[in-house]
């Protein structure tokens, strides 16, 4: 029961929509990724994915691709039912492919990034007030390769370490 509690207190630590940094443009941005337990999991697993997978560029392209995308119709006004709940349902199918991405096609793998990435990227589209709205998603789309790049390294460690401890 403690630990319920501990989650239901912690959980709006993991939003990172809350609207404080979507004012301004780049550096506001390139900061939103990392205020957010949502993003900054949901991007270094996919950086972790890519590794397993053996695919870098497909991989990474489809999720910044189509929350580049995605943003923009968020932007547009459209209209996205189940936003919150895509991005967290992102970090688990995302950390869930981690240990089958060796064995999986990239073309499985590719439109379940994208898919995941339009969530991510709809949300911030939708949710941009004010300030420059292309310095802004090209600040989030270079935190957001830093993440998927330090999610690469993490696994690159990880996979290192462990076969080293087989030796």
């Amino acid at each position: 029961m403690k630990v319920l509690g501990l989650v239901v207190m912690m959980m709006s630590l993991a939003f990172g929509h809350t609207d404080v940094l979507e004012h301004g443009g780049f550096m506001s941005g390139l900061m939103h990724p990392i205020s957010g337990l949502d993003h900054i999991l949901a991007m270094i697993g996919v950086g972790m994915v890519a590794f397993y997978a053996q695919k870098v560029v497909p991989t990474f392209v489809a999720f910044v691709g189509a929350m580049m995308v995605a943003a923009l119709a968020g932007y547009s006004g459209m209209a996205l039912v189940g936003m919150e709940e895509g991005i967290l349902l992102s970090i688990a199918a995302v950390f869930g492919m981690i240990g089958f991405a060796s064995k999986m096609s990239i073309n499985f793998i590719v439109p379940i990034i994208a898919f995941f990435g339009m969530f991510h990227g709809f949300a911030h589209g939708a949710e941009f007030t004010t300030g420059n709205f292309v310095a802004y998603m090209s600040g989030f789309a270079l935190s957001t390769i830093s993440l998927h790049l330090a999610g690469f390294g993490l696994a690159s460690v990880y996979s290192k370490k462990l076969a080293s401890l087989r030796v």
